[in-house]
Parts: C-alpha cells; sequence; structure tokens
C-alpha cells in the first residue's frame, strides 16, 4: 500500500520510518537521516512541526515510503 503524500506531523513522519523505538528517538533519528541527504539536508533545521506535501514527497523520494 502507497503511503497518501499529504502534510504530516514531525513527530508522525518519525514514527512512521522508526515505528519500533520512542517518539522522541525517532524524530532525532529522523532528523539524523535528513542530514545525511544533500536533498533534505535543509528539512532537518526546520523549526516548524509540519512537513508540507512537496517536503514528504522530496522525503519519499529520496529514502522510500515507510
Amino acid at each position: 500500500m502507497e503511503k497518501v503524500i499529504k502534510t504530516y506531523g514531525r513527530m508522525e513522519l518519525a514514527q512512521m520510518y522508526f515505528p519500533a523505538i520512542a517518539p522522541r528517538s525517532a524524530r532525532r533519528r529522523l532528523k539524523d537521516l535528513l542530514r545525511e541527504s544533500d536533498s533534505t539536508a535543509e528539512l532537518a533545521h526546520l523549526t516548524r512541526r509540519i512537513f508540507m506535501p512537496a517536503e514528504v514527497s522530496l522525503i519519499f523520494d529520496t529514502f522510500g515510503v515507510p
């Protein structure tokens, strides 16, 4: 099943990629993951709590759909 491209909260998206760990740890891991790629590095420094659909699409294209 393919995930829908929509607005996702930071924690929600982090939990999708790292479901087996605590939410705060998942958020930190997602931030580290975003820093690893040149195309998503700027997303790691966002201060807002949501990822817009275009950003979600970029994340899914770069790391795959969780």
